[in-house]
């Protein structure tokens, strides 16, 4: 999963974690055009972004149950 700028994230986590993944991609691609880069420097930060990526994942799937289950109680206490 790559994470797109224009999805709606409402948590500081949200954002710090989609800023440093915007950075990190950013840099591979830097790395790709040059022909010098080495290809542990590659890995290192393909590593970087996978992480990056569970990070966000994770931390959306643990989010979303919570944020459905605060909105999904109020029809039974009517």
């Amino acid at each position: 999963m790559i994470v797109n700028s224009s999805i709606h994230m409402s948590s500081e986590y949200e954002k710090n974690v989609g800023t440093l993944l915007a950075e990190k991609m950013e840099n591979l691609e830097e790395l790709e055009k040059n022909p010098d880069a080495k290809n542990i420097q590659k890995k290192i930060l393909m590593s970087e972004i996978e992480t990056l990526q569970s990070l966000f994942e994770n931390y959306n799937l643990g989010m979303n149950y919570f944020r459905r289950a605060r909105g999904g109680r109020t029809g039974l206490r009517e």
